[in-house]
């Protein structure tokens, strides 16, 4: 009797169900969804919406919309193998900016993104056989010894191949090596060093000549010689040399110098001149004042007339003089 009062009182305390129960659900979204990446890795020279974020809709009609927010343009990519940061409020505010309503986009984005661009490395039979190909369509008179690789080299992985663009003599023995990655998007530019030598043919005396002799056809043949600084005020016109005085005696195979025949000058002291300043494919010019007279090939001081420093350089032509930086 107790036990039936104790559930008849336990029912009284229950609430009523409905016949058939509610459930409350959220409506579907049914419209564009963008969810951004924390990490991405592109390819390509630029990082789009659609490298950095996964973008979607169920409905046929936002096809053109979503493919043409994949495509907006964010930033322009790192250099191979290295990485950038995207703030998540600058990538919203480049979707805004190209006409996206983001009041009509769902979208979920982290705070910072990082974008990494893929790369290969270049071996270094691919570095030899670009500079081959160079000097085979661009002969030098050069010989290349080694490559120097102080880190690995990284280019885009659509990079079809590397190509040398130039070379540049820095010191006696060694050159610079400009290269670009062969690419269809972008292009990639990097320098190494190596080690080489460089060779001029330079007219030499063919016999022993004395001081005061003129200098004949039979007295003077082409060598190949190493372009060492020795040979800085070498001539190398035979027409420089032939049909002139010697100044001083000559052994055989010695390299005639400026100083050695009576070669006229071609850039008188106190006369105008242009200095010419050159690094790589840079080319500085600058007016300056000769104070020495010589011939060309020989190395003569002149004046800045801009800032009245004193340089040296050598005589390239009537009225040049190539300088280093000043």
């Amino acid at each position: 009797m107790i036990r039936s009062s104790l559930l008849a009182l336990a029912l009284l305390l229950v609430p009523a169900m409905p016949a058939e129960a509610e459930v409350l659900q959220t409506p579907a979204f049914n419209g564009v969804t963008l969810q951004g990446k924390s990490e991405a890795v592109v390819s390509g020279p630029s990082v789009t919406l659609g490298d950095v974020a996964n973008i979607m809709s169920p409905r046929a009609e936002d096809d053109a919309k979503v493919a043409r927010m994949r495509q907006i343009a964010i930033a322009a990519s790192p250099k191979a193998g290295e990485s950038l940061r995207l703030e998540g409020a600058k990538v919203l505010e480049r979707v805004a900016a190209e006409g996206i309503d983001l009041n009509a986009v769902r979208y979920t984005i982290p705070t910072e993104l990082t974008v990494t661009r893929s790369f290969r490395e270049v071996q270094m039979a691919e570095l030899e056989q670009a500079l081959s190909a160079f000097l085979e369509k661009n002969p030098k008179p050069l010989d290349v010894k080694k490559i120097s690789i102080d880190r690995p080299v990284r280019i885009p992985t659509d990079s079809l191949g590397v190509e040398v663009v130039a070379l540049e003599s820095t010191r006696p023995g060694h050159i610079g090596i400009d290269y670009k990655a062969v690419s269809a998007t972008d292009e990639a530019r990097f320098q190494l060093r190596a080690s080489a030598d460089s060779w001029r043919m330079l007219p030499t005396a063919s016999k022993p000549l004395k001081r005061g002799s003129v200098v004949g056809a039979d007295d003077v043949r082409l060598t190949k010689l190493h372009d060492t600084a020795s040979n800085k005020d070498a001539l190398e016109n035979p027409g420089d040399i032939l049909g002139h005085v010697m100044t001083r005696d000559v052994s055989q195979g010695e390299v005639f110098r400026a100083n050695v025949v009576d070669v006229p000058s071609v850039i008188s002291a106190g006369s105008k001149v242009s200095l010419v300043v050159r690094q790589g494919r840079l080319e500085v010019t600058a007016s300056g004042i000769a104070i020495e007279s010589g011939p060309v090939g020989k190395e003569i001081k002149v004046q800045n007339e801009s800032s009245k420093k004193v340089i040296s350089g050598i005589i390239e032509g009537p009225g040049v003089v190539v300088v280093g930086a000043y």
